[in-house]
């Protein structure tokens, strides 16, 4: 069996692994604030998004047209959710409060999405075999680490 994209295949289930396993980690972080659920919620939708887009890129050829289309489409539906989801969960968490060290970790983590979203769009890639694809998923696990780093550090209140 050949895999059609091994590097594309391998960075999203890289980031799903990473989503989930900072989904488990919010999740065991006991905390009460507001947006917690949010922000468990965007990880495992990220990873889910992550799965499915990670299996077409890597296996389109032996899931045949139909298979492939409902994959992708129930990926781009969990990266829409995780975006939504990751914007109210920033939103809950009170951005404004510019003073506070977690909400830095937050925008740094927003800024890295962002910057990784665009160079995607814009078709970055280093090389053929590590594409446009590839650098926004590195990017984006460096962004969610960046989330993580503030959520943990959200005050209950």
């Amino acid at each position: 069996m050949m895999i059609t994209e091994p590097v594309t295949l391998a960075t999203d289930y890289l980031l799903a692994i990473t989503g989930i396993t900072i989904a488990i980690l919010t999740y065991r972080l006991n905390s009460y604030h507001r947006a917690m659920p949010l922000w468990i919620l965007a990880f495992t939708c990220s990873a889910v998004a992550a799965t499915a887009g990670g299996t077409v890129h890597g296996f389109r050829e032996y899931l045949g047209a139909s298979l492939s289309k409902t994959l992708w489409d129930v990926a781009m539906m969990f990266v829409g959710g995780s975006a939504a989801l990751i914007v109210a969960a920033s939103i809950i968490s009170s951005l404004r409060r510019k003073e506070l060290p977690y909400v830095h970790w937050l925008k740094r983590g927003l800024t890295l999405s962002i910057i990784g979203f665009v160079l995607q769009k814009l078709g970055f890639g280093i090389s053929p075999n590590f594409n446009h694809n590839d650098v926004y998923h590195l990017i984006q696990i460096a962004g969610f680490c960046c989330l993580f780093q503030g959520i943990k550090r959200i005050p209950e209140k």
